[in-house]
């Protein structure tokens, strides 16, 4: 009797050390983990300043800074190359100069860095015409300059999307941008849109906890993008800049597709395609957004005459920030998990009362 009640009580130690090895529980790191680095590129003319809170994206990178997750980090040097790259998390890239192009170096030093596992954030714009609220700043006339993108796409080999650019001429590489006569904030400015859930895929993570947008974008091609998660409704559309002054088609927003065909530079996507305008794929065992819109997370007011709301402040849009910024870095700074350590640590304090205990039980 008194035997079976020692092969009880160690039968009952064992189950109570295993169970709790299996308990969740909080345990010091044993070394700090590295940061998070976010990199953004300032050395190909972005028409938005990273130093900029007013009119740039400084609000929107000091959010992310202030995670404990993420250090960011602001490149103005001339070249990106792989001593830039090699610590960088994620590199943002964000409305570049058309007349600031990408070298064929620093495409293969990007290459490099995908293929290490570090993602790729690429940010263009829609164009603008004299119609918007920014036509008087001389340095925003020239947006939408998606070109630079598009040719870094190329050399990337990354074939799948595309900005629309209006390829008239070397001088007149426009994109274009999304309208929308009926979701729009000012019916005077079509371009100025508010989007909500039915037009993105809501089991992603990037729009966890999305509810609203608030945007102006140029839209991304073919429209069929297998790898867009956003789009506009079927009321919207795209259509290019025809000129400095003029947009093409707006006043034919219900063209139909035969109708386009004799104005076949002067549209991108006409009613009922649902313009795709967000990105988000998986490329070489790393992870590449590629977005229409870099002004809706800035901190100038939205494009409507006196309007006093900032894009960044402007329905979630820094929230889709910041769950872009997760998404691209998920699995970057996971921690060892402390209940294989528990586990191995209370299996062996176990064992050794057990051979302690047969030591003892073979003296008497």
């Amino acid at each position: 009797m008194r035997r079976l009640n020692r092969i009880q009580i160690c039968s009952t130690l064992f189950i109570v050390v295993l169970s709790v090895s299996y308990l969740e529980c909080t345990a010091s790191a044993q070394v700090p983990l590295d940061p998070i680095v976010i990199l953004f590129d300032a050395s190909h003319s972005p028409h938005f300043a990273a130093s900029d809170a007013d009119d740039g994206l400084k609000l929107m990178l000091d959010a992310v800074n202030a995670s404990t997750r993420y250090m960011v980090r602001i490149y103005n040097g001339s070249h990106l190359n792989d001593t830039v790259l090699t610590d960088a998390d994620v590199l943002i890239i964000a409305s570049p100069s058309a007349g600031s192009p990408f070298a064929s170096s620093e495409a293969a030093s990007i290459v490099r860095m995908l293929n290490n596992g570090s993602s790729l954030m690429i940010l263009g714009d829609p164009t603008i015409s004299q119609n918007s609220t920014y036509w008087t700043e001389s340095a925003l006339q020239s947006l939408g300059d998606n070109i630079a993108i598009n040719r870094l796409l190329d050399m990337l080999n990354i074939t799948g999307v595309r900005f629309s650019i209006n390829a008239t001429s070397e001088s007149t590489l426009w994109a274009d941008t999304m309208f929308d006569y009926e979701r729009n904030l000012n019916s005077s400015y079509p371009w100025v849109m508010q989007l909500d859930s039915t037009t993105w895929n809501t089991n992603h993570p990037i729009f966890k906890d999305i509810n609203g947008l608030i945007l102006m974008t140029a839209t991304l091609k073919p429209l069929s993008l297998s790898s867009s998660i956003a789009r506009g409704y079927k009321s919207s559309f795209a259509q290019f800049r025809k000129g400095p002054y003029t947009w093409g088609n707006i006043s034919f927003p219900n063209m139909t597709l035969e109708e386009s065909q004799t104005w076949p530079l002067n549209y991108s996507a006409i009613n009922g395609t649902l313009p795709p305008w967000l990105s988000a794929f998986e490329y070489n065992g790393s992870r590449v957004i590629i977005s229409g819109s870099t002004i809706m997370f800035t901190g100038r007011p939205i494009d409507i005459p006196k309007a006093t709301l900032k894009w960044y402040y402007a329905a979630d849009n820094a929230r889709l920030f910041m769950n872009m910024v997760s998404w691209l870095t998920s699995g970057r700074a996971t921690p060892d998990s402390a209940i294989l350590p528990m586990l191995i640590v209370s299996s062996a304090l176990f064992f050794v009362g057990i051979v302690i205990y047969v030591f003892k039980k073979g003296k008497q």
